[in-house]
């Protein structure tokens, strides 16, 4: 993505307001730390654009978690001085980065920019500390050969990630009422849970991605178990949670149930006690990325080898597609209305 493409694509974002943010270099590959003594240029349109995107697409991230600081936690103390200002942000950032300088000097030597940002989001103020791993790079360089200028290639050149890179690492705070958001997918040493437990001191919710897959799967067992067809079930419940989400209410599992099983109220009453058991939440917003492909369509395979993908929403409109059960137990798929036929290679 070119710096016009992204600075454009980050003019429609609304309701996200950056404050001032840090960049800090914790190069454990190298024992090479650098804590920057002063904030990035936001005036630059580019470096704007670039912390922007990143923030955004944190606060839209599926696999965020909810979660709750621990009575002592040295990284909610240091968000609230740094809030109150009895901190400034390149003092408060770089405590915070302490325990991961000593992780990666003690226990894994990895190398990271961490972004740290005070952002505004529909007024709220919000604190972010962002993860972004070391890219190496290779690169073609002019210098002096035997007779004369000389291209070359060059390599290990570090650099930060594309803001197209997935995003594994970071923890988000309300700084007006603590609340706690993160996410904490690297690959560390002995699956060490580094966000969670050495930089923040926090106890894990459950993920919206975690709720969304949680309900699929409850879906497809009850469908067994009460001998349903799982595909028809399955795709009701991503229909409803994709058009939820598109409506921008949030997904509730007791309107779920009784909108999606309306016509049975014994999977209806199954779902509800799944739902209890599992501790998922009555209620959950879910941001526009979480309809995603996987919500708005449906993949089966059957026992043949057949492979079907069809629209979600088709579930409950036989112009289009049916599912016929037999007596016998098998069942027979009927696709309507097909004007062309086209072969993917």
């Amino acid at each position: 993505m070119t710096n016009e493409e992204l600075i454009d694509e980050e003019s429609q974002a609304h309701g996200l307001e950056l404050q001032c943010a840090i960049l800090h270099l914790l190069d454990g590959r190298r024992r090479n730390i650098v804590f920057s003594e002063d904030s990035l240029d936001l005036e630059d349109a580019a470096v704007e654009a670039y912390v922007k995107r990143y923030v955004s697409r944190c606060m839209k991230d599926m696999k965020m978690c909810p979660g709750t600081f621990r009575p002592d936690s040295a990284y909610a103390k240091l968000v609230q001085d740094y809030f109150h200002q009895r901190m400034t942000l390149a003092s408060a950032s770089a405590a915070m980065c302490e325990p991961l300088v000593r992780y990666f000097e003690n226990e894994e030597a990895r190398s990271f920019a961490v972004l740290a940002a005070d952002f505004r989001e529909d007024d709220v103020p919000w604190f972010a500390l962002i993860l972004l791993e070391e890219a190496e790079t290779i690169t073609a360089i002019t210098d002096a050969g035997p007779t004369g200028l000389r291209n070359t290639i060059s390599f290990g050149h570090a650099s930060l990630p594309a803001v197209s890179r997935p995003i594994t690492c970071y923890a988000i705070v309300n700084m007006l009422n603590g609340e706690l958001r993160f996410a904490d997918g690297g690959k560390w040493k002995d699956k060490h849970p580094l966000i969670r437990k050495t930089l923040l001191d926090a106890e894990a919710g459950i993920s919206k991605k975690e709720v969304v897959r949680s309900v699929s799967e409850i879906t497809q067992d009850l469908a067994e178990e009460f001998q349903e067809n799982p595909t028809v079930l399955l795709s009701r419940v991503k229909s409803y949670i994709s058009d939820t989400v598109k409506e921008g209410i949030p997904l509730n599992t007791e309107t779920l149930a009784r909108e999606v099983f309306e016509e049975t109220p014994k999977i209806a009453k199954a779902f509800h006690a799944r739902v209890e058991e599992t501790a998922l939440p009555k209620e959950i917003e879910l941001p526009r990325a979480a309809v995603s492909a996987s919500l708005r369509r449906q993949k089966i395979k059957t026992d043949t080898g057949i492979e079907i993908s069809f629209p979600a929403e088709y579930f409950n409109n036989s112009d289009y597609i049916e599912f016929i059960t037999h007596s016998d137990g098998t069942t027979t798929i009927e696709i309507r209305k097909i004007g062309k036929i086209t072969n993917k290679i």
